[in-house]
């Protein structure tokens, strides 16, 4: 037997063993997805050069063969400085077990790649996700001492929950979610995580798509939004108009309209809306023609907005929180405050459903302070779709001549200073000309000059510790 049949044997005993508990899984376990670039380390001490090291991968039938690191243009596979190898663009087949070998010892690099698939004919009314790791090009390794768990949840990683999900696990490193199908499913995105002793891993998203659905979108007043038809890339640009349907008649929008100056057709079929307000909420279809019929697109768009209102007394405040809907509001949206303070978000009300809106009050007894942020956030089936914040402004309004440079307040009481001394050396003048005789009277004002001066100077000295208290708080806010 050749010695590279005895060392494939030898890995496939030394799998089988680690599988029966005999020994235990001293190699490395990396984790990526399809699309990945990944570099696996050679895990052996004091490698002087490469020229000595090679690297093997085997498959699930205890075959293996050298890596052609860096030798053929169209393979993903390179060699580093370091020795490690890097896998430039991970592919199904890249998942097998990796040794990297000097000619007397090898470090092994176990990888796993995570993919997740939509079944094809799934239940009547069901979707069905499945996620799965591919190790070891099919091998069956996954148990559970690995430490090794699937999850679900949604795009912004809310876990999943509700009567309409359902989830199967026939193995450890195979996971299914089952969905009750929704019309609103159509375009919403769902995660798959792949963890190892609690420590996520790696994670891939699905986007599911429903005949005859409806892609929810949720954005906030004041912001802009894209809404894009399918990605049918073979439609030419002339043959897709986005259509308001709530509107009667239908408002055609196309590349050339110009109705709202709001409201635009890139180049790339997308329609942009800016500066979104209430009035925006409302389905849109994308009608694409083709030579064969017109396949509509629909899109669901809600609008969030938050608005303020103070007390009589001005101390307390009141935040309220809207969402306008395109038609009725689901049972699965909701609203919740968040902030700062736990003891001011405890004060909201409960949600409130009027015709297409749905609404939580926040009372704050107490105006907030201009650091803090509070934000309401709407959430579908427990996943966040928007948020809008708001931030409280300075709590009471400066009076206008603080905006005045203080420059110009030195300039002002230099021109009174100046003018004062110029009234005073006229009078001095004047009295000069009344001549000795008048000595006794020149004191008698001289002493009332003085007088006069001493009371300036204390009105100017008054008047700038006044003027520094003042503008002590607008320097220091």
């Amino acid at each position: 037997m050749s010695s590279l049949s005895l060392y494939g044997l030898c890995i496939v005993l030394s799998l089988t063993w680690t599988e029966a508990g005999l020994i235990s899984t001293d190699h490395l376990m990396m984790f990526a997805i399809q699309g990945d670039r990944i570099t696996l380390p050679c895990g052996l001490p004091s490698i002087k050069s490469c020229s000595s090291i090679k690297w093997n991968k085997v498959d699930q039938h205890g075959f293996f063969e050298e890596v052609k690191a860096g030798k053929d243009p169209k393979d993903n596979y390179h060699l580093l400085n370091d020795c490690s190898l890097e896998i430039s663009h991970l592919v199904h087949n890249n998942a097998y077990l990796y040794s990297c070998d000097n000619g007397t010892v090898n470090s092994n690099v176990s990888l796993h790649i995570l993919e997740i698939n939509e079944k094809q004919q799934p239940s009547e009314g069901t979707i069905e996700l499945h996620c799965s790791l591919n190790m070891f090009g099919g091998l069956q390794y996954c148990k559970n001492n690995m430490g090794i768990h699937i999850n679900w949840t949604s795009q912004d990683d809310t876990p999943i929950n509700g009567d309409r999900f359902r989830f199967e696990n026939p193995s450890v490193c195979f996971s299914k979610l089952i969905i009750t199908k929704k019309p609103t499913d159509h375009r919403r995105k769902w995660k798959c995580h792949v963890a190892q002793n609690d420590e996520i891993k790696a994670d891939i998203s699905a986007t599911t798509t429903v005949k005859d659905g409806v892609e929810e979108v949720f954005v906030a007043v004041g912001e802009s939004v894209s809404l894009t038809c399918s990605n049918t890339s073979s439609l030419s640009f002339g043959g897709r108009i986005m259509r308001a349907v709530e509107t009667n008649p239908p408002t055609d929008i196309s590349p050339d309209s110009n109705q709202i100056k709001t409201v635009h057709v890139n180049t790339d079929t997308s329609l942009v809306i800016n500066k979104l307000s209430p009035l925006h909420a409302r389905d849109y279809q994308c009608a694409e023609s083709t030579a064969q019929q017109e396949v509509p697109t629909k899109i669901r768009l809600h609008i969030l907005d938050v608005t303020a209102e103070a007390g009589p007394s001005g101390e307390n405040l009141t935040l309220t929180c809207v969402l306008t809907c395109a038609k009725e509001c689901e049972e699965d949206f909701n609203l919740t405050w968040s902030g700062t303070k736990k003891e001011q978000i405890s004060r909201q009300s409960g949600l409130m459903t009027v015709s297409n809106t749905l609404k939580r009050v926040l009372f704050l007894p107490v105006w907030p302070r201009s650091s803090d942020e509070i934000a309401c956030t709407v959430r579908r089936e427990g996943a966040l779709m928007a948020s809008k914040k708001w931030r409280s402004p300075n709590s009471l309004p400066a009076p206008a001549w603080l905006g005045i440079p203080l420059g110009l307040l030195i300039c002002a009481a230099a021109v009174v200073l100046y003018m004062h001394m110029k009234k005073k050396h006229n009078k001095d003048a004047a009295n000069e000309q009344s001549g000795i005789a008048m000595d006794h009277v020149y004191d008698v004002i001289q002493d009332e000059e003085q007088q006069e001066q001493r009371q300036f100077k204390r009105e100017a000295v008054a008047a700038a510790d006044g003027f520094y208290d003042l503008l002590q708080p607008a320097n220091s806010s």
